[in-house]
This record gives structure tokens, sequence and C-alpha cells, in this order.
């Protein structure tokens, strides 16, 4: 059992893996966007994916005014 273990660890390169946890993330970062896509398609609205972060945004009364000189 050892000898087989130890065999496959010498055929495998670590740029195989590199290229599978790769491959593995884009996956999941798909099947995420399509979630959310759906999830918009139906009228609910994903509060954690909008941009600007709400909050973030400057209210009106924050804006500085002109100061007119007299």
């Amino acid at each position: 059992m050892e000898g087989i273990i130890l065999e496959l660890e010498t055929l495998v390169s670590p740029w195989a893996i590199v290229g599978g946890v790769s491959l593995l993330s884009i996956g999941v970062a798909l099947i995420l966007l399509g979630y959310v896509s759906d999830e918009e398609k139906g009228g609910r609205r994903m509060f954690w994916a909008e941009w600007p972060i709400p909050g973030t945004e400057k209210t009106p009364s924050e804006e500085r005014s002109l100061r007119l000189a007299a």
C-alpha cells in the first residue's frame, strides 16, 4: 500500500495541482455568480454584492457648501 502512495506522489507535478485548484476555484466562482444572477432575476436583491457598499456614499448635508466672500 505504501508503494502505491509513494509512486503517485512522484508522478503528480506541482503544476498539475495548481492547475486543478485554479480550475476548481473558477468553477465555484461561476456557480456563485449563476446563483446570484438567478436570485436577482427573481426580484431578490443581494445587498452584499452591490457597489458601492450601502452607507458609504456621502449625503448632501455632509458635502461642503460654497462660501461667498463679502
